[in-house]
């Protein structure tokens, strides 16, 4: 009975693998790399580097509809740069991450109001960018003071790269979108108001290689700061946490080589894998007595915590938490293999 049993099985995985193999060698319209590459074909026109979308890609079932995106730009493309809504008579749907990433003499950008596709960050990779201007009838996104906001002008979703000096977020906003400021090596200082509760979503970066950034305010309505929304800001001294903020994400303030002073409120249950990495200057007094989690890597190299002391609340303590730090860990504590 068995043996009966284990050829069956044996008759039917072969049959399986059969047809596998039969149906891999059908024709088939649409390859599995068309469905998952977002583009057909490549064109040029003017200044504009365009792509043909894949219509199974965008959900489309039209036959014949065609929308285009702007993959790059010709080194000619200088000054105020008008994205126009069609290009040799196709729409203009869409903005590629990478398009602008390698202009620098673009000062002012224009969206149309038939670009609705744009990934957090794209327009922050064309350095020198100062204004983002969004016509007045988007059906999603919006402009205020060169800097571009959703329709409702509560969320800040990007400001130009070449913005410098102080900005202050306006009060009508109550989030700051992921990679929102990123790569604004020119900013100093950043102003945000009371009315914001999150920066960054999860994903986070909001801040992130504002190199120049000196001070940022953050108000106690925040709840929520997302991953890597400090990283690469290296002229950043001092950061207070709000105290609605119960965790400190993965790289939060990851490579800050002038931060010296950061306030962590009580009600911090973790700090992630490589919140203070490599931030060779930091201080803390103390950690809050809520804490329960230190992530890996999460302060390696932070030569300044001189004689800091882990609360015994803490009972997970990552891979090299406190790699080339003095930190002094109660017995009951893991040092996370070592410093």
């Amino acid at each position: 009975m068995k043996t009966t049993q284990s050829r069956l099985k044996i008759k039917n995985f072969t049959i399986s693998i059969a047809l596998l193999v039969a149906l891999s060698l059908q024709a088939r319209q649409v390859s599995a790399g068309d469905v998952i590459r977002p583009y057909v074909e490549n064109v040029e026109s003017g200044h504009f580097l365009y792509a043909i979308y894949n219509n199974r890609w965008l959900m489309k079932k039209e036959e014949g509809v065609k929308l285009a995106a702007i993959t790059g730009l010709s080194p000619g493309a200088k000054g105020d740069l008008v994205i126009p809504s069609s290009l040799d008579g196709i729409e203009v749907y869409g903005i590629d991450e990478n398009a602008f990433s390698s202009c620098k003499g673009i000062k002012s950008v224009t969206i149309p109001k038939t670009v609705r596709f744009l990934r957090p960050g794209t327009l922050n990779r064309c350095q020198g960018l100062e204004n983002i201007v969004v016509a007045e009838d988007h059906p999603e996104f919006a402009s205020v003071d060169g800097v571009m906001f959703d329709k409702q002008k509560s969320k800040l979703l990007a400001i130009g790269s070449g913005r410098s000096g102080h900005y202050r977020v306006p009060d009508t906003t109550t989030a700051i979108g992921q990679l929102a400021f990123s790569l604004c090596t020119n900013l100093k200082r950043v102003t945000i108001p009371e009315n914001v509760t999150d920066i960054g979503g999860f994903q986070g970066a909001a801040f992130q290689g504002c190199s120049k950034l000196e001070r940022i305010d953050i108000p106690d309505t925040i709840t929520n700061i997302g991953q890597k929304s400090f990283q690469d800001c290296n002229s950043l001294r001092q950061a207070t946490i709000p105290s609605k903020v119960t965790r400190i994400p993965f790289g939060l303030f990851w490579r800050c080589g002038s931060l010296a002073s950061v306030t962590l409120p009580d009600g911090i249950t973790s700090i992630g894998n490589y919140a203070f990495a490599d931030c060779t200057k930091v201080t803390l007094r103390s950690l809050p007595g809520s804490l329960t989690t230190i992530g890996a890597y999460g302060f390696k190299d932070c030569k300044g915590l001189k004689g800091l002391t882990v609360p015994e609340s803490v009972t997970t303590i990552g891979r090299n938490a406190f790699r080339g730090c003095d930190v002094k860990m109660s017995n009951k504590q893991d040092a996370g293999d070592g410093k």
